[in-house]
């Protein structure tokens, strides 16, 4: 049977820790004892990341569906089934022995952990092999308003091919990319994170409104551009001031950064599988969508080798 995998004990790390940006952080105590805690009290998402991919046919495949829990997703492409660590957790039982002894050669500290249901010992962690990720990312790119960084992929010519990006952008170009339901992110939170992450895009111009289209922009600027711009420096430095002064007097974080404008930057992990990916990028890169998030769709498809979708039919 032939197994493919995607990720590695590390990458649960680094997706959980974004959300106090602290991904690029690693100890490897440390690290199993949070796989662990997120493990034993269920902070699931962080394991999406992580993906399985072996050989059945379709007779196995709905072996692995499960009526009392339709939540549970496993797919299936061109004799390959695709499953995320957290669902094939949730179907333990049911994997393939083989299938169960690939994560443990490449999962083997999150093997150990969900194979002892978390109940292991500090001193059992520190003896635990460890698997981690070759580099932060592969390969990374700035655009105007932030970068991206492509992380890993799983290409084995299938609509279910899988791909993992790091993302650092405006919250108004994320809230878009979140529109994208079809795959896995994690995200830095305001929650966790106070004034060490305070980063924001300022565009160079404000662009002009379209007239023909309601959701569109002209690259071009209008005549008081100068003067917004000015305008809106001021206003991130106020609001910045007001969040400070907020948190210094012992305000929680949760409620400052309401305070904070859109144009704050954010950074998330997006695991996303190629059907999903060629979506994006068909909507992202059309000449309706938004500059910023058509800058970012741009160079994904450099990244991936996009060629153009055929699938007309979907909407």
């Amino acid at each position: 049977m032939k197994i493919f995998l995607l990720g590695s004990d590390q990458r649960i790390v680094r997706c959980a820790r974004v959300s106090f940006a602290k991904d690029t952080y690693t100890d490897e105590f440390r690290d199993k004892k949070l796989i662990r805690y997120l493990f034993k009290h269920r902070h699931a998402s962080p394991f999406e990341h992580n993906v399985i991919a072996f050989e059945g046919d379709k007779e196995l495949w709905f072996s692995l569906l499960d009526e009392n829990n339709p939540a549970i997703q496993v797919y299936f492409s061109k004799g390959l089934i695709f499953v995320n660590l957290r669902n094939a957790i949730n179907l333990w039982e049911k994997l393939p022995k083989e299938v169960k002894e690939k994560i443990k050669e490449g999962f083997p500290a999150t093997y150990e952990i969900v194979k002892k249901r978390g109940e292991i010992s500090d001193e059992e962690l520190k003896t635990l092999p460890y698997s981690k990720d070759s580099a932060y990312v592969k390969e990374k790119i700035e655009v105007s308003s932030g970068w991206i960084g492509l992380v890993d992929k799983l290409e084995l010519e299938t609509d279910i091919d899988y791909y993992t990006f790091i993302v650092e952008c405006p919250l108004f170009v994320a809230r878009q990319w979140f529109r994208h339901r079809f795959g896995s992110y994690n995200e830095i939170s305001k929650r966790y994170v106070g004034k060490e992450f305070l980063e924001f895009f300022v565009p160079p111009y404000i662009r002009r409104q379209a007239q023909r289209n309601k959701q569109a922009s002209i690259d071009e600027p209008i005549e008081r551009s100068e003067e917004f711009i000015r305008k809106i420096k001021g206003l991130i430095e106020k609001s910045v001031e007001l969040y400070e002064e907020i948190i210094d007097n012992g305000g929680a974080k949760e409620l400052a950064r309401g305070v904070l404008p859109q144009f704050m930057k954010t950074r998330f992990y997006w695991t996303v599988p190629r059907i999903s990916l060629d979506n994006f990028i068909t909507l992202r890169t059309h000449e309706g969508a938004q500059k910023e998030i058509r800058e970012f769709a741009e160079v994904i498809k450099g990244m991936v080798g996009y060629k153009g979708s055929d699938r007309k039919n979907m909407i």
